[in-house]
Formats: C-alpha cells, sequence, structure tokens
C-alpha cells in the first residue's frame, strides 16, 4: 500500500470521526434545550431538595445567622 492510500484513508477516517462526533454533541445539545427548565416543573422546596439544601439545614443556617448577630 503506498503512503499516498494511507495518508488518504486517514484523511478520511478523521474527517468521519470529526463528523460523528459533532453529530453527537449536537444531538446532546439539542436534547438538552428541548427539555423544560427545572424551575417549569418543580417549586422551590422541590429546587432547593436537588441542590442539598434541606428545610433542616435552612434552619441550621438561619439560626447561626442569628447567633452571629
Amino acid at each position: 500500500m503506498g503512503i499516498e492510500k494511507l495518508a488518504a484513508e486517514a484523511t478520511k477516517d478523521i474527517t468521519q470521526l470529526a463528523a460523528g462526533t459533532i453529530k453527537d454533541i449536537w444531538s446532546v445539545m439539542d436534547a438538552a434545550a428541548e427539555k423544560p427548565a427545572p424551575s417549569q416543573y418543580l417549586g422551590a422546596k422541590g429546587m432547593r431538595a436537588i441542590q442539598g439544601v434541606t428545610d433542616q439545614a435552612q434552619k441550621i443556617a438561619g439560626a447561626a445567622t442569628q447567633a452571629a448577630n
């Protein structure tokens, strides 16, 4: 196999890999854009729970803030 043929095949393979990667990335971005934001279907309490901020944690933080003042 000649060097020219290897170079041509390598270029073709790289192009196909790049095109496939771009399609995969675009697909993920497109799906994320169509998905509704959490604020559209969750209340404030639900979003805080997902973020790891529970009612108990808020009470503790409020008590610590009041004690500091």
